[in-house]
């Protein structure tokens, strides 16, 4: 996929390489996790559908809590944002190798994971804020979009092998195992971060007019915040996040208790379908630059948006966890893959054009302050629900949910961008209304 602009494609940067594979390295890991850490608990330690939702929540809540001081963090030490990113990595490393080890030991309960997934979460977090503000600086603007295609479409990339390698490592070999793979591909994504020479970054906006920044920490948060809410793309953005995250919990809660105990589907079969997703996923973030020139950026971000975001309704036609019915979940996967694929590409590409560069860390921090801060109450909410409605209800509740999200982009003048230069030249005479 080359670059959007004139400017040479984003792979041509040394520093860029480097990062790619540490993003690879960690993408690998987490998409490991994502389907081996509620099969840990449904299979090995025979959780409760409450107790699922709670895994769940540990993992997110720092989100919620931990997420705006962070943020501000990586704005005060912008210098330190590669250390940062290193810290995380070697941290999950250890975590995850903890949690390897508690169960070969003989855990049986449920309870001792919670603190360490939260700990996993909160770095999680940290990562995630300063990868977003350190992207920037290590490719040029004009490479920006095809930097965060490759980025994006080798993390889908990771779905498929990543849930894949998850599902037939927990049924041929056990969960454990599982988990000392997400604690061996953290460690590879620090040892590739070290590797990014500092010297040969871009320089910042600020470069010229340096400025210090003083007083309380909680003045940068809510300027973070206030911005987020207050620009008209990132808030458009933000409301469909938002939505989106609250209600794929329930979904995604849902659909693992209703396809395990329902449907009596094995780990690696629903490993299968959560690949199919990646595929699709894949192929939406790889190619999805290509029709942005054709179709204009809000449009295309709109309609693969409604794809992506409406395909998991089709879940309520399923009936049987026979072969069709897993081919029908596996086709939906794959739409829904596609569409969030070529949206994820052009929401990230946008956010990062639409903020200046002096406030992204901390803009970047309220986005998933709130966007991500709903995945615990989500989390929480489906276990509850599918304790009530069965794994399928909460599912369905989920899956309609997801549908509505699109809605806040749609009606947005987001849907009117043909450049995403256009969104860029809003920070120079102020927020968006």
């Amino acid at each position: 996929m080359a670059a959007v602009t004139g400017d040479p494609p984003a792979w041509s940067v040394p520093n860029f390489r480097r990062l790619w594979v540490a993003s690879a390295a960690s993408s690998f890991g987490s998409e490991v996790s994502e389907i081996v850490l509620p099969l840990l608990a449904i299979t090995t330690l025979s959780a409760t559908a409450s107790e699922v939702g709670w895994i769940r929540t540990a993992q997110f809540l720092p989100f919620l809590l931990a997420t705006l001081p962070l943020g501000v963090l990586v704005d005060r030490r912008r210098h330190r944002r590669r250390d940062m990113l290193v810290l995380a990595d070697v941290g999950r490393f250890a975590l995850f190798a903890g949690i390897a080890l508690l169960v070969w030991a003989g855990l049986s309960d449920v309870a001792p994971l919670y603190p360490l997934l939260f700990a996993i979460g909160t770095l999680t977090v940290l990562y995630q804020v300063a990868d977003f503000a350190f992207l920037p600086s290590v490719v040029r603007p004009g490479q920006l979009v095809d930097a965060n295609g490759k980025i994006a479409a080798t993390s889908s990339g990771n779905e498929i092998a990543g849930r894949g390698v998850g599902g037939v490592l927990v049924q041929a070999v056990s969960a454990p195992v599982a988990v000392a793979v997400d604690a061996v591909a953290f460690g590879v994504s620090a040892l590739a971060l070290r590797r990014i020479r500092v010297d040969q970054l871009q320089p910042s906006d600020e470069a010229e007019n340096p400025r210090v920044r003083t007083g309380p920490a909680y003045r940068d948060a809510v300027a973070g915040v206030r911005y987020a809410v207050r620009d008209r793309y990132v808030r458009a953005l933000l409301g469909e996040a938002t939505t989106y995250n609250l209600f794929n919990e329930l979904f995604l809660v849902g659909l693992l208790l209703w396809a395990v105990r329902d449907l009596g589907l094995g780990a690696a079969t629903i490993g299968l379908v959560l690949t199919a997703g990646g595929l699709g996923s894949f192929l939406g973030a790889w190619f999805g630059s290509r029709l942005t020139g054709r179709f204009g950026y809000g449009r295309v971000l709109v309609i693969s948006m409604l794809i992506g975001n409406t395909a998991p309704v089709g879940t309520a036609a399923v009936g049987t966890g026979g072969a069709t019915g897993i081919a029908v979940l596996c086709a939906l996967f794959a739409l829904v893959g596609i569409g969030s694929g070529i949206a994820n590409v052009h929401a990230v590409s946008l956010r990062q054009t639409a903020v200046p560069e002096s406030l992204r860390g901390q803009v970047n921090a309220a986005y998933r302050l709130i966007s991500w801060g709903v995945v615990p109450v989500g989390a929480a909410a489906g276990g509850l629900v599918a304790e009530q409605l069965g794994g399928r209800g909460a599912m369905l509740v989920g899956a309609v949910g997801v549908a509505c999200a699109t809605a806040w982009v749609a009606l947005s003048p987001v849907r009117r961008l043909r450049r995403i230069e256009d969104a860029g030249r809003g920070t120079q005479a102020g927020v968006g209304s």
